[in-house]
């Protein structure tokens, strides 16, 4: 049996959700995307689904509508394309955030 590639150790057990946002591309030219969703997110991370293409170790700005006011920096941790929709899931483990 292959064992989930996308698989990683935790720190914290998601929460299923279905949160819309905006994602930022910081990566030059920058992109952004206002009909993302998070699918499941911890304190620590989310699984996204966006239009944006992203690569494993770009940074990101995740942008709850209407929740906060405030930008939370991330980075890709995995992606793949979805071949029927064409839609890009990934992973993303937010920086700077609180141990514990």
């Amino acid at each position: 049996m292959q064992k989930n590639p996308y698989a990683v150790a935790r720190r914290r057990e998601r929460q299923p959700a279905t949160i819309p946002f905006r994602l930022l591309l910081k990566a030059p030219p920058i992109k952004t995307d206002d009909s993302a969703i998070a699918l499941d997110i911890s304190l620590h991370g989310a699984r996204v689904r966006t239009k944006l293409w992203l690569v494993p170790g770009e940074c990101v700005d995740v942008v709850a509508k209407e929740r906060f006011p405030f930008a939370i920096p991330a980075h890709v941790v995995w992606s793949r394309e979805e071949e029927a929709t064409h839609w890009i899931f990934a992973g993303l483990e937010f920086l700077n955030m609180p141990q514990g």
